[in-house]
């Protein structure tokens, strides 16, 4: 998660000058801890309609893992 911006889901790159962590696409700069905290508040803000997206995702890989492992078993037949 650290690596994604809490706003827009961008790329956030670490910049040593400034010791912050900008997102590439928005802009938004914030130390380590602050977007550890940020990313909590996220996290609460979504609760439990968060936790049935994740879930779904989960078995969404779940899912895809299965079909490519058993596509591959068909083609090694």
């Amino acid at each position: 998660m650290a690596n994604n911006c809490p706003e827009c889901a961008g790329k956030m790159k670490y910049q040593p000058d400034i010791k912050h962590l900008v997102c590439q696409s928005c802009g938004l700069s914030l130390t380590r801890g602050e977007l550890e905290v940020y990313w909590q508040k996220v996290r609460n803000e979504r609760g439990a309609e968060g936790d049935a997206v994740d879930r779904a995702k989960s078995r969404r890989k779940e899912w895809l893992d299965w079909y490519s492992q058993s596509k591959k078993e068909k083609e090694n037949y």
